[in-house]
């Protein structure tokens, strides 16, 4: 032991680690503030579930097998991190770890910490040079191939294989802790070494080499040990490993809303914001501190690839490359920003760091965040930028222009007249809430824009407003006052026309006192759900398969399992990862249709979008497969007849996807409400 040698080696080490963590995480205190330190209690169960729990690796049906790999070296890296503790005191004290109160070799607890990171070592080591097969020779393409991965596999394996030489060669040298160094021939090892059969066994084989070349692997491997170690978490810092420490705080100061809604700008009315282009993210001192911590936590295992429907059909957006693309600038800006609290290249975001094309591909289906082990939030990162290049910089997609100029003027994106909004209803009566009152009925029917204004969707309406009649549900819509919610305003970074149409009817539904709202839209639903309230509109909100499954197990509508549709269900993502409904359509379909549902591979929480989201639905789809003809595809190899879903949206890309792929005379897109419609009238 030379205790000089290691508090010198110590002060080096942990001096100039000190040094680099306080230039990163005082970058970050320099971003914009952010209150993520609410609700302790959940954060840390969130924290124990997500992050310690390894929920998102080892959940997931797909890839399941390397989800568990990583969860195992994971969990053994957290173990052997306290053998890392006795390791270094090592230096100062020879058998530090008998000093330890509880981890002596007299105690249970000594003999299993003995177990445990013995077991601990050897298994993280398996997994290392599984993780190293799989990019050398399989080589998934989500992992690309680069030599920082290699050499932090390579990093990890020897600081696990150098601790096994290191006990191994002590125990054929040291008879009891503590004692003068002689060579020990016997095989009977000491009682507390029989509760690590690696180490004994590693021993055995070493054990013939002599006392010289024990005493030198003694040497060696401890401090080879103590020099990979440092070295490693001086390197780690600068490269994707980095999420080693930021992780689990990155996954305790996650959204605890998730799908969490977008906060509003606060600064609309602020004319300096204006003046100084403060308006949405154009730099990187404009994220907030959270969303800088992402940066810092991606693991870059590239899970958001295989999920992203852009990226799946060929376009230029992946969250791990647009992760990447951000970070390198946030590396080479961050002295600068803890400096002076600001960037000093004069490089916006949006052009030289992030592509447009890439900015506007996101269809905002949060299928990226449902899968990400470290809890990054994407979306609201993406809507920033948005929001500065629409508001600041009109550098939106062209096709754009009409659809706002629609919304300013009628309220709907196709700026079809306003007063035209009730027609659908026609021969239906349906009463206005301007000539009924709030306690004379169950609920509000918000109707939307496409229910409103589109031919196909307005027979989902009536088929909608039928079902709650035969219910005799007690109901009204708004018809002329009903705006559209903002959705696509605020996903396509229109923050000012959102708060606009949102704040209007915010107005109107609170002057007609309404707390129950039932739509079949699932973007309105998330609107005025999780985002309404940040505008003072708070009402209890519900999607209309939910509404109908309620009445059907009430007994208000009896649907008979008469028909005859093989039916497939395509989850939309705005109901599904946005608002964590998957049940209730699928249950009204079972009661519904007379054989069993044909589930597509990808359903639930790993659905894949139909491409509409993130106000694509208005932007042409010129790069790549189309996304809707790709989610079609999959339903057709299902074999149904039928693909049921429950969002307007999702209805009209799913039925062009049918009519593209040639197939409407042997399937059909229908919504749930027509299906139980069909249903009841065959009971």
């Amino acid at each position: 032991m030379n205790p000089w040698l290691m508090t010198l080696v110590m002060l080096i080490a942990w001096g100039a680690f000190a040094l680099q963590i306080t230039v990163k995480l005082g970058a970050l205190t320099k971003m914009a503030p952010e209150n993520r330190l609410n609700e302790i209690g959940r954060r840390i169960g969130r924290l124990f579930k997500i992050g310690f729990g390894q929920q998102k690796l080892i959940g997931r049906s797909r890839e399941r097998g390397s989800g568990i790999m990583h969860a195992f070296i994971f969990w053994g890296a957290l173990l052997v991190g306290v053998r890392e503790l006795t390791l270094m005191g090592e230096g100062f004290v020879s058998g530090f770890q008998e000093y330890l109160p509880l981890l002596g070799s007299d105690s249970w607890l000594g003999y299993a910490y003995i177990t445990v990171y013995n077991f601990c070592e050897v298994l993280v080591l398996a997994m290392v040079l599984i993780a190293l097969y799989r990019r050398l020779v399989p080589k998934p393409e989500r992992l690309e191939l680069n030599w920082e991965g290699i050499y932090v596999l390579l990093f990890v394996g020897s600081i696990m294989l150098t601790d096994l030489l290191f006990d191994a060669a002590r125990l054929n040298l040291v008879e009891n802790f503590g004692q003068n160094l002689h060579f020990f021939q016997s095989a009977a090892y000491g009682s507390e070494w029989e509760w690590a059969p690696f180490t004994v066994l590693l021993a055995s084989a070493l054990n013939g080499l002599g006392e010289g070349t024990n005493a030198f692997i003694y040497h060696f491997a401890y401090w080879g040990h103590v020099a990979v170690m440092f070295i490693f978490v001086n390197l780690l810092i600068h490269t994707k490993q980095f999420h080693e420490m930021t992780a689990l705080p990155n996954v305790f100061f996650g959204s605890l809303d998730y799908p969490h809604a977008i906060a509003p700008l606060a600064d609309l009315e602020d004319e300096s914001a204006w003046e100084e282009g403060r308006i949405g993210i154009s730099k990187i001192e404009h994220l907030t501190w959270k969303q800088g911590l992402d940066l810092f936590s991606c693991t870059e295992c590239g899970r958001c690839h295989d999920v992203c429907p852009t990226f799946v059909t060929d376009k230029p957006l992946t969250l791990k490359w647009f992760n990447q693309s951000l970070l390198h600038h946030l590396r080479k800006e961050e002295s600068t920003l803890f400096r002076t609290g600001s960037t000093a290249d004069e490089k916006t975001l949006v052009g030289e760091i992030i592509r447009p094309e890439t900015l506007w591909a996101c269809t905002t289906c949060r299928a990226c965040e449902e899968v990400c082990p470290v809890s990054i939030e994407h979306v609201p990162r993406i809507l920033g930028l948005r929001q500065h290049q629409t508001m600041m910089e009109e550098a939106y997609p062209p096709e754009m222009a009409n659809t706002f100029k629609g919304l300013e003027r009628n309220f709907n994106p196709w700026g079809i007249g306003f007063d035209q909004r009730a027609d659908w209803a026609d021969g239906l009566d349906v009463p206005l809430m301007a000539d009924t009152k709030a306690e004379d009925i169950d609920v509000l029917m918000w109707v939307g824009c496409a229910g409103s204004f589109d031919s196909r969707n307005q027979k989902i309406a009536r088929a909608t407003a039928t079902l709650y009649q035969k219910a005799g549900v007690k109901f009204a819509m708004l018809g002329t006052e009903e705006k559209c919610t903002g959705d696509l305003a605020r996903r396509s970074g229109n923050e000012m026309l959102f708060q606009m149409l949102a704040g209007e009817n915010v107005e109107t539904l609170n002057n007609y006192k309404i707390k129950k709202i039932v739509t079949a839209c699932p973007h309105c639903l998330n609107s005025i759900k999780n985002e309404y309230p940040q505008l003072g509109g708070d009402y209890e909100v519900f999607h209309h398969s939910q509404f109908i499954a309620k009445l059907v197990d009430e007994g208000k509508l009896p649907v008979g399992s008469n028909l005859k549709d093989t039916i497939t269900y395509h989850d939309p993502c705005y109901l599904g990862r946005y608002n964590n409904e998957y049940e209730a359509p699928r249950n009204l379909l079972k009661h519904a249709a007379s054989e069993p549902m044909r589930e597509m591979p990808r359903h639930g929480r790993e659905s894949f979008c139909c491409g509409a989201g993130g106000a694509r639905m208005w932007m042409e789809e010129t790069i790549g497969t189309r996304i809707n003809e790709n989610r079609t595809e999959e339903a057709i190899q299902t074999g149904a007849s039928t693909v049921a879903t429950g969002c307007p949206f999702c209805m009209t890309m799913i039925s062009d996807g049918i009519a593209a792929k040639g197939k409407t005379d042997s399937m059909q897109a229908k919504d749930i409400s027509e299906i139980v419609l069909e249903a009841v009238e065959a009971a």
